[in-house]
Protein backbone atom coordinates (compact mmCIF):
# COMPACT_ATOMS: atom_id res chain seq x y z
CA UNK A 1 0.00 0.00 0.00
CA UNK A 2 1.89 2.89 -0.94
CA UNK A 3 0.88 3.95 2.53
CA UNK A 4 2.65 6.48 4.61
CA UNK A 5 0.40 7.11 7.46
CA UNK A 6 0.98 8.94 10.28
CA UNK A 7 4.10 7.12 10.61
CA UNK A 8 5.82 6.39 7.65
CA UNK A 9 5.60 2.75 7.30
CA UNK A 10 8.46 0.34 6.12
CA UNK A 11 6.06 -0.11 2.71
CA UNK A 12 5.61 3.37 1.63
CA UNK A 13 9.02 4.13 1.92
CA UNK A 14 10.07 0.94 -0.31
CA UNK A 15 7.54 2.66 -2.97
CA UNK A 16 9.99 5.54 -3.17
CA UNK A 17 7.90 8.22 -0.79
CA UNK A 18 10.03 11.21 0.27
CA UNK A 19 10.14 14.00 -2.06
CA UNK A 20 7.39 16.34 -1.80
CA UNK A 21 4.50 16.04 -4.34
CA UNK A 22 1.68 17.81 -5.40
CA UNK A 23 -1.81 16.91 -6.18
CA UNK A 24 -5.27 18.34 -7.30
CA UNK A 25 -6.95 19.50 -4.68
CA UNK A 26 -10.53 17.43 -3.42
CA UNK A 27 -13.61 18.35 -5.12
CA UNK A 28 -12.83 21.79 -7.00
CA UNK A 29 -10.96 23.30 -4.00
CA UNK A 30 -7.83 24.73 -4.62
CA UNK A 31 -4.42 22.51 -3.21
CA UNK A 32 -2.99 25.66 -1.00
CA UNK A 33 0.01 24.81 1.25
CA UNK A 34 -1.31 26.80 4.46
CA UNK A 35 -4.31 27.46 5.73
CA UNK A 36 -5.34 30.60 5.38
CA UNK A 37 -8.42 30.31 6.69
CA UNK A 38 -8.36 32.08 10.00
CA UNK A 39 -11.10 30.39 11.61
CA UNK A 40 -12.87 29.48 8.60
CA UNK A 41 -16.03 28.20 8.68
CA UNK A 42 -16.43 27.24 5.28
CA UNK A 43 -12.92 25.81 4.11
CA UNK A 44 -10.67 23.56 5.56
CA UNK A 45 -6.76 22.53 4.41
CA UNK A 46 -5.48 19.00 4.55
CA UNK A 47 -1.94 17.82 3.69
CA UNK A 48 -1.64 13.74 3.36
CA UNK A 49 0.54 11.75 2.20
CA UNK A 50 -1.51 9.48 0.48
CA UNK A 51 -1.45 9.66 -3.71
CA UNK A 52 -3.27 7.39 -6.24
CA UNK A 53 -6.46 4.73 -4.79
CA UNK A 54 -5.40 5.61 -1.24
CA UNK A 55 -6.05 9.69 -2.60
CA UNK A 56 -9.57 8.56 -4.69
CA UNK A 57 -10.57 6.52 -1.19
CA UNK A 58 -10.13 9.76 1.03
CA UNK A 59 -12.17 11.60 -1.95
CA UNK A 60 -14.67 9.21 -1.37
CA UNK A 61 -14.81 9.87 2.69
CA UNK A 62 -14.70 13.40 1.82
CA UNK A 63 -17.30 13.75 -0.65
CA UNK A 64 -20.25 13.33 1.54
CA UNK A 65 -18.85 15.63 3.99
CA UNK A 66 -18.12 18.77 1.79
CA UNK A 67 -21.82 17.77 0.34
CA UNK A 68 -23.92 17.43 3.90
CA UNK A 69 -21.54 20.45 5.84
CA UNK A 70 -20.97 22.84 2.17
CA UNK A 71 -17.41 23.04 3.88
CA UNK A 72 -14.94 22.64 1.28
CA UNK A 73 -12.24 20.42 2.15
CA UNK A 74 -8.83 21.63 0.09
CA UNK A 75 -6.28 18.80 -0.02
CA UNK A 76 -2.42 18.69 -0.95
CA UNK A 77 -0.55 15.30 -0.90
CA UNK A 78 3.00 16.71 0.37
CA UNK A 79 5.20 13.94 1.26
CA UNK A 80 7.45 16.16 3.37
CA UNK A 81 4.99 17.19 5.90
CA UNK A 82 6.65 16.79 8.97
CA UNK A 83 9.74 18.43 7.48
CA UNK A 84 7.60 21.91 6.09
CA UNK A 85 5.26 21.77 9.62
CA UNK A 86 8.64 21.70 11.41
CA UNK A 87 9.95 24.39 9.34
CA UNK A 88 6.22 26.68 9.87
CA UNK A 89 6.45 25.98 13.49
CA UNK A 90 10.00 27.62 13.84
CA UNK A 91 8.78 30.18 11.67
CA UNK A 92 5.80 31.27 12.94
CA UNK A 93 4.07 30.78 9.74
CA UNK A 94 1.04 29.42 8.50
CA UNK A 95 0.42 25.62 9.01
CA UNK A 96 -2.28 23.51 7.60
CA UNK A 97 -5.55 22.68 9.41
CA UNK A 98 -5.21 19.41 9.40
CA UNK A 99 -2.27 17.22 8.98
CA UNK A 100 -0.59 13.68 9.96
CA UNK A 101 1.09 13.78 13.56
CA UNK A 102 4.63 13.76 13.44
CA UNK A 103 6.68 10.20 13.52
CA UNK A 104 9.48 11.25 16.09
CA UNK A 105 8.51 10.82 19.35
CA UNK A 106 10.73 13.78 20.67
CA UNK A 107 9.09 15.86 17.83
CA UNK A 108 5.36 14.90 19.14
CA UNK A 109 6.52 16.06 22.78
CA UNK A 110 8.00 19.65 21.16
CA UNK A 111 4.76 20.42 18.96
CA UNK A 112 2.60 19.48 21.50
CA UNK A 113 4.37 21.51 24.31
CA UNK A 114 4.57 24.41 21.55
CA UNK A 115 0.86 24.26 21.09
CA UNK A 116 0.82 23.59 18.00
CA UNK A 117 -0.96 20.22 17.77
CA UNK A 118 -4.44 20.63 19.46
CA UNK A 119 -6.02 17.76 21.72
CA UNK A 120 -7.92 15.65 19.93
CA UNK A 121 -10.15 15.88 23.07
CA UNK A 122 -10.87 19.43 21.79
CA UNK A 123 -11.47 18.33 18.32
CA UNK A 124 -13.95 15.79 18.68
CA UNK A 125 -15.45 17.93 21.64
CA UNK A 126 -18.50 15.99 23.15
CA UNK A 127 -17.83 12.86 20.81
CA UNK A 128 -14.44 12.07 21.93
CA UNK A 129 -16.19 9.59 24.21
CA UNK A 130 -17.67 7.53 21.55
CA UNK A 131 -14.70 8.15 19.46
CA UNK A 132 -12.39 6.33 22.14
CA UNK A 133 -15.21 3.39 22.72
CA UNK A 134 -15.16 2.30 19.01
CA UNK A 135 -11.41 2.76 18.23
CA UNK A 136 -8.97 -0.03 18.38
CA UNK A 137 -7.89 0.12 21.99
CA UNK A 138 -4.22 -0.44 21.05
CA UNK A 139 -4.28 2.88 19.32
CA UNK A 140 -6.07 5.02 21.68
CA UNK A 141 -4.50 3.71 25.75
CA UNK A 142 -0.97 3.54 26.44
CA UNK A 143 0.37 0.02 28.05
CA UNK A 144 -0.31 0.05 31.38
CA UNK A 145 -2.25 3.28 31.97
CA UNK A 146 0.83 5.78 31.14
CA UNK A 147 0.49 8.97 30.96
CA UNK A 148 2.44 9.13 27.91
CA UNK A 149 2.48 7.26 24.42
CA UNK A 150 4.19 9.65 21.92
CA UNK A 151 4.08 6.69 19.11
CA UNK A 152 0.37 6.87 19.46
CA UNK A 153 0.26 10.49 20.08
CA UNK A 154 -0.96 10.56 23.39
CA UNK A 155 1.18 12.98 26.38
CA UNK A 156 0.07 14.35 29.25
CA UNK A 157 -3.06 12.21 29.10
CA UNK A 158 -4.57 13.75 26.24
CA UNK A 159 -4.81 12.56 22.93
CA UNK A 160 -2.94 14.42 19.58
CA UNK A 161 -3.51 12.01 17.03
CA UNK A 162 -6.62 10.80 15.68
CA UNK A 163 -6.08 7.26 14.02
CA UNK A 164 -8.55 6.74 10.89
CA UNK A 165 -6.91 3.59 9.60
CA UNK A 166 -4.56 0.47 10.41
CA UNK A 167 -2.65 -2.36 8.88
CA UNK A 168 -1.75 -5.70 10.62
CA UNK A 169 1.90 -6.90 9.82
CA UNK A 170 3.63 -10.17 10.84
CA UNK A 171 0.65 -12.43 8.91
CA UNK A 172 1.75 -15.89 7.47
CA UNK A 173 0.24 -16.16 4.22
CA UNK A 174 -0.90 -19.09 1.78
CA UNK A 175 -2.21 -21.16 -1.10
CA UNK A 176 -5.21 -22.37 -0.14
CA UNK A 177 -5.05 -25.41 -2.81
CA UNK A 178 -0.88 -26.07 -1.57
CA UNK A 179 -1.66 -25.96 2.49
CA UNK A 180 -4.32 -27.25 3.74
CA UNK A 181 -3.27 -28.38 7.41
CA UNK A 182 -3.82 -26.63 10.46
CA UNK A 183 -2.55 -23.37 11.71
CA UNK A 184 0.93 -24.06 13.86
CA UNK A 185 -0.13 -22.57 17.04
CA UNK A 186 4.14 -21.72 17.98
CA UNK A 187 6.93 -20.69 15.99
CA UNK A 188 8.45 -24.11 16.57
CA UNK A 189 5.76 -25.72 15.42
CA UNK A 190 5.92 -23.22 12.03
CA UNK A 191 9.87 -24.27 11.52
CA UNK A 192 9.47 -27.98 11.55
CA UNK A 193 6.52 -28.08 9.27
CA UNK A 194 7.38 -30.54 6.56
CA UNK A 195 6.87 -28.28 2.89
CA UNK A 196 7.39 -31.24 0.60
CA UNK A 197 4.20 -32.55 2.80
CA UNK A 198 2.16 -30.59 1.40
CA UNK A 199 3.58 -30.62 -2.59
CA UNK A 200 6.18 -27.20 -1.94
CA UNK A 201 9.87 -27.46 -2.74
CA UNK A 202 10.38 -24.88 0.31
CA UNK A 203 8.90 -23.76 3.98
CA UNK A 204 9.03 -20.17 3.49
CA UNK A 205 9.25 -17.56 0.37
CA UNK A 206 11.13 -14.82 1.07
CA UNK A 207 11.82 -11.08 -1.36
CA UNK A 208 13.93 -8.49 1.07
CA UNK A 209 14.83 -6.19 -2.56
CA UNK A 210 13.17 -2.72 -2.47
CA UNK A 211 15.57 -0.62 -4.30
CA UNK A 212 17.51 2.01 -1.57
CA UNK A 213 15.18 0.56 1.22
CA UNK A 214 16.12 -3.36 0.69
CA UNK A 215 16.03 -4.88 3.76
CA UNK A 216 12.70 -3.29 5.26
CA UNK A 217 10.39 -6.65 4.56
CA UNK A 218 13.40 -8.55 6.78
CA UNK A 219 13.23 -5.78 9.42
CA UNK A 220 9.29 -6.49 10.31
CA UNK A 221 9.83 -10.26 10.50
CA UNK A 222 12.68 -9.22 13.04
CA UNK A 223 10.30 -7.48 14.46
CA UNK A 224 7.92 -9.74 15.20
CA UNK A 225 9.98 -12.02 16.58
CA UNK A 226 11.68 -9.77 19.36
CA UNK A 227 8.29 -8.32 20.11
CA UNK A 228 6.96 -11.78 20.80
CA UNK A 229 9.89 -13.50 22.58
CA UNK A 230 11.13 -10.65 24.44
CA UNK A 231 8.39 -8.60 25.18
CA UNK A 232 6.95 -5.09 24.70
CA UNK A 233 9.23 -3.50 26.99
CA UNK A 234 12.29 -4.54 25.38
CA UNK A 235 11.30 -3.76 21.87
CA UNK A 236 9.95 -0.38 23.03
CA UNK A 237 13.18 0.19 24.41
CA UNK A 238 15.16 -1.02 21.64
CA UNK A 239 13.55 0.98 19.12
CA UNK A 240 14.44 3.93 21.37
CA UNK A 241 17.81 3.39 21.48
CA UNK A 242 17.90 2.10 25.06
CA UNK A 243 18.51 -1.60 24.50
CA UNK A 244 22.00 -2.66 22.50
CA UNK A 245 21.90 -4.86 19.27
CA UNK A 246 24.55 -6.89 21.39
CA UNK A 247 21.91 -7.38 24.00
CA UNK A 248 20.82 -11.18 24.49
CA UNK A 249 17.48 -10.65 23.50
CA UNK A 250 18.39 -9.13 20.56
CA UNK A 251 20.55 -11.11 19.50
CA UNK A 252 18.03 -14.70 19.98
CA UNK A 253 16.12 -12.52 17.90
CA UNK A 254 18.50 -12.36 14.90
CA UNK A 255 18.97 -15.92 15.44
CA UNK A 256 15.39 -16.96 15.45
CA UNK A 257 15.19 -14.65 11.76
CA UNK A 258 18.02 -16.91 10.48
CA UNK A 259 16.51 -19.93 10.29
CA UNK A 260 13.83 -18.53 8.17
CA UNK A 261 16.31 -17.78 5.45
CA UNK A 262 18.72 -20.26 5.15
CA UNK A 263 19.12 -22.08 1.93
CA UNK A 264 16.96 -25.42 3.74
CA UNK A 265 14.29 -23.17 4.54
CA UNK A 266 13.83 -20.29 1.80
CA UNK A 267 12.46 -20.68 -1.94
CA UNK A 268 15.96 -20.48 -4.39
CA UNK A 269 18.17 -20.08 -0.93
CA UNK A 270 19.70 -16.92 0.28
CA UNK A 271 20.88 -15.32 -2.66
CA UNK A 272 17.34 -15.55 -4.35
CA UNK A 273 15.72 -14.37 -1.20
CA UNK A 274 18.33 -10.92 -1.21
CA UNK A 275 17.65 -10.38 -4.79
CA UNK A 276 13.83 -10.74 -4.97
CA UNK A 277 11.16 -7.56 -4.90
CA UNK A 278 9.21 -7.97 -1.53
CA UNK A 279 6.28 -7.59 -4.19
CA UNK A 280 6.96 -10.66 -6.29
CA UNK A 281 7.66 -12.74 -2.69
CA UNK A 282 4.83 -14.22 -2.55
CA UNK A 283 4.94 -15.72 -6.60
CA UNK A 284 6.22 -19.01 -5.77
CA UNK A 285 3.10 -19.33 -3.41
CA UNK A 286 0.53 -20.22 -6.90
CA UNK A 287 3.72 -21.08 -9.37
CA UNK A 288 5.14 -24.12 -9.50
CA UNK A 289 8.43 -24.12 -9.71
CA UNK A 290 8.51 -28.01 -11.51
CA UNK A 291 7.16 -31.12 -12.42
CA UNK A 292 7.09 -32.38 -9.09
CA UNK A 293 5.91 -29.44 -6.86
CA UNK A 294 2.45 -27.75 -6.84
CA UNK A 295 4.12 -24.56 -5.44
CA UNK A 296 7.69 -23.01 -4.84
CA UNK A 297 7.00 -22.24 -1.44
CA UNK A 298 4.72 -22.93 1.64
CA UNK A 299 4.33 -19.32 3.52
CA UNK A 300 4.97 -15.95 2.90
CA UNK A 301 5.43 -13.22 6.03
CA UNK A 302 4.01 -10.02 5.05
CA UNK A 303 1.30 -7.26 6.04
CA UNK A 304 -2.09 -6.96 4.78
CA UNK A 305 -1.32 -4.73 1.73
CA UNK A 306 0.15 -7.98 0.28
CA UNK A 307 -2.73 -9.43 -1.43
CA UNK A 308 -3.13 -6.94 -4.13
CA UNK A 309 0.55 -8.38 -5.28
CA UNK A 310 -0.80 -11.64 -5.55
CA UNK A 311 -3.45 -10.73 -7.49
CA UNK A 312 -2.00 -8.73 -10.01
CA UNK A 313 0.83 -10.72 -10.92
CA UNK A 314 -1.73 -13.49 -11.50
CA UNK A 315 -4.22 -12.12 -12.90
CA UNK A 316 -5.27 -15.20 -15.08
CA UNK A 317 -5.80 -17.05 -11.76
CA UNK A 318 -8.99 -14.51 -10.97
CA UNK A 319 -7.23 -15.15 -7.15
CA UNK A 320 -9.95 -14.65 -4.61
CA UNK A 321 -9.01 -14.00 -0.70
CA UNK A 322 -10.75 -16.36 1.33
CA UNK A 323 -11.27 -18.49 -1.56
CA UNK A 324 -7.37 -19.32 -3.09
CA UNK A 325 -5.20 -17.67 -0.42
CA UNK A 326 -5.30 -16.63 3.41
CA UNK A 327 -3.61 -16.32 6.04
CA UNK A 328 -3.13 -17.04 10.16
CA UNK A 329 -1.58 -15.03 12.81
CA UNK A 330 2.03 -14.96 13.27
CA UNK A 331 2.72 -17.69 15.78
CA UNK A 332 3.52 -17.50 19.16
CA UNK A 333 7.00 -16.96 19.96
CA UNK A 334 6.85 -16.77 24.21
CA UNK A 335 3.28 -16.90 25.22
CA UNK A 336 3.60 -14.06 27.65
CA UNK A 337 3.82 -11.84 24.89
CA UNK A 338 1.05 -13.18 22.69
CA UNK A 339 -0.87 -9.77 22.68
CA UNK A 340 2.01 -8.18 20.80
CA UNK A 341 0.72 -7.05 17.35
CA UNK A 342 3.16 -5.32 14.31
CA UNK A 343 1.03 -2.90 13.09
CA UNK A 344 1.10 0.75 11.07
CA UNK A 345 -1.79 3.46 11.28
CA UNK A 346 -2.80 6.56 9.90
CA UNK A 347 -3.77 9.12 12.12
CA UNK A 348 -4.83 13.08 11.64
CA UNK A 349 -3.85 15.99 14.19
CA UNK A 350 -5.36 19.23 14.04
CA UNK A 351 -2.95 22.56 13.63
CA UNK A 352 -4.95 25.09 13.28
CA UNK A 353 -8.49 24.38 16.00
CA UNK A 354 -11.09 26.53 13.40
CA UNK A 355 -14.90 25.50 13.26
CA UNK A 356 -14.17 23.51 9.98
CA UNK A 357 -11.55 21.67 10.61
CA UNK A 358 -13.57 20.42 13.75
CA UNK A 359 -16.31 19.18 11.56
CA UNK A 360 -14.01 17.37 9.40
CA UNK A 361 -11.98 15.86 11.95
CA UNK A 362 -15.55 14.67 13.77
CA UNK A 363 -17.06 13.30 10.33
CA UNK A 364 -13.52 11.47 10.09
CA UNK A 365 -13.74 9.48 13.74
CA UNK A 366 -17.39 8.34 13.05
CA UNK A 367 -18.44 4.96 11.96
CA UNK A 368 -19.60 5.74 8.49
CA UNK A 369 -16.54 7.40 7.16
CA UNK A 370 -14.47 4.93 8.01
CA UNK A 371 -17.05 2.34 6.39
CA UNK A 372 -16.19 4.27 3.45
CA UNK A 373 -12.56 3.73 3.61
CA UNK A 374 -12.80 -0.47 4.41
CA UNK A 375 -15.55 -0.13 1.29
CA UNK A 376 -12.90 0.86 -0.82
CA UNK A 377 -10.39 -2.15 -0.22
CA UNK A 378 -6.75 -2.31 0.85
CA UNK A 379 -6.89 -1.29 4.58
CA UNK A 380 -8.46 -2.03 7.77
CA UNK A 381 -10.39 1.34 9.70
CA UNK A 382 -8.99 1.91 12.90
CA UNK A 383 -13.08 1.35 14.57
CA UNK A 384 -13.55 -2.01 15.52
CA UNK A 385 -17.24 -1.71 14.70
CA UNK A 386 -16.68 -2.06 10.97
CA UNK A 387 -18.29 -4.52 8.52
CA UNK A 388 -15.54 -5.79 5.88
CA UNK A 389 -16.93 -7.82 3.15
CA UNK A 390 -13.23 -9.21 1.93
CA UNK A 391 -12.55 -11.99 4.32
CA UNK A 392 -8.77 -11.35 4.72
CA UNK A 393 -9.62 -7.78 6.35
CA UNK A 394 -12.31 -9.01 8.22
CA UNK A 395 -9.64 -11.98 9.97
CA UNK A 396 -7.25 -9.62 10.16
CA UNK A 397 -9.71 -6.93 12.09
CA UNK A 398 -10.16 -9.95 14.59
CA UNK A 399 -6.39 -9.69 15.14
CA UNK A 400 -6.41 -6.19 15.86
CA UNK A 401 -9.21 -5.79 18.10
CA UNK A 402 -7.20 -8.97 20.35
CA UNK A 403 -4.15 -6.95 20.30
CA UNK A 404 -2.77 -6.03 23.55
CA UNK A 405 -0.14 -3.34 22.26
CA UNK A 406 0.24 -2.69 18.53
CA UNK A 407 3.82 -2.16 18.26
CA UNK A 408 5.03 0.08 15.56
CA UNK A 409 7.81 -1.05 13.02
CA UNK A 410 10.56 -0.59 14.65
CA UNK A 411 13.03 0.75 12.13
CA UNK A 412 10.40 3.53 10.97
CA UNK A 413 11.22 5.01 14.37
CA UNK A 414 14.64 4.76 14.50
CA UNK A 415 17.12 7.52 13.10
CA UNK A 416 17.81 7.32 10.14
CA UNK A 417 20.98 6.47 9.94
CA UNK A 418 20.17 3.79 12.38
CA UNK A 419 17.67 2.44 9.77
CA UNK A 420 19.72 2.03 7.25
CA UNK A 421 22.30 0.14 9.18
CA UNK A 422 19.78 -2.23 10.60
CA UNK A 423 18.78 -3.14 7.38
CA UNK A 424 22.08 -3.44 6.04
CA UNK A 425 22.72 -5.50 8.44
CA UNK A 426 19.96 -7.66 7.93
CA UNK A 427 20.85 -8.03 4.13
CA UNK A 428 24.05 -8.87 5.82
CA UNK A 429 23.65 -11.45 8.08
CA UNK A 430 20.96 -13.42 5.41
CA UNK A 431 23.96 -13.57 3.10
CA UNK A 432 26.71 -14.42 5.69
CA UNK A 433 25.05 -15.89 9.05
CA UNK A 434 28.61 -16.03 10.36
CA UNK A 435 29.04 -12.23 10.46
CA UNK A 436 26.25 -12.22 13.16
CA UNK A 437 28.27 -10.48 15.85
CA UNK A 438 30.40 -8.73 14.02
CA UNK A 439 27.25 -6.71 12.63
CA UNK A 440 25.74 -6.49 16.10
CA UNK A 441 28.81 -5.12 17.39
CA UNK A 442 28.62 -2.61 14.31
CA UNK A 443 25.11 -1.88 15.02
CA UNK A 444 26.03 -0.65 18.37
CA UNK A 445 28.72 1.54 17.54
CA UNK A 446 26.19 3.56 14.72
CA UNK A 447 22.91 3.41 17.89
CA UNK A 448 25.40 4.92 20.31
CA UNK A 449 26.22 7.63 17.76
CA UNK A 450 22.74 7.99 15.61
CA UNK A 451 20.86 8.30 18.85
CA UNK A 452 23.20 10.80 20.16
CA UNK A 453 22.81 13.37 17.85
CA UNK A 454 18.81 12.67 17.34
Amino acid sequence: MAEVLSRLSSRAIALGLGTLMLAAACSSGSSGNNSGNSASSTDVTVWTAWGGAELKAFRDVLAPFEKDSGIKVHVTTNRDSTNQIANGISAGTDLPDIAPGPTDPTQVKDWVSKGAIKPIETALGDKFSEYMSNTYGALTSAPGGAQDDPYIGIIGGKHYEMMVKTQVKGLIWYNKKVFTGTAPTSFDQLLSINPQQYGAKSLFCAGFESGAASGWPASDQIDNIIMRQSGDQVYTNWVQGKVKFTDPAIKLGYQTFLKTVSDQAVYGGRNTALSTNFGKAGDPLFKAPDSTNKAGCLFLEQATFITSFFQQDFPSLNLKAGQDFDFFAHPSVNPQYDGNVNGFYDNFAMYNDTPAARKLMQWMATKDAQQIWANDGGTLAARKDITYTDPVFNNAAKIAASAKNLLVTAGDFMPSDMQAAFWQSLLNVTRDPGSLNSQLTHLDQVQAAAYKTS
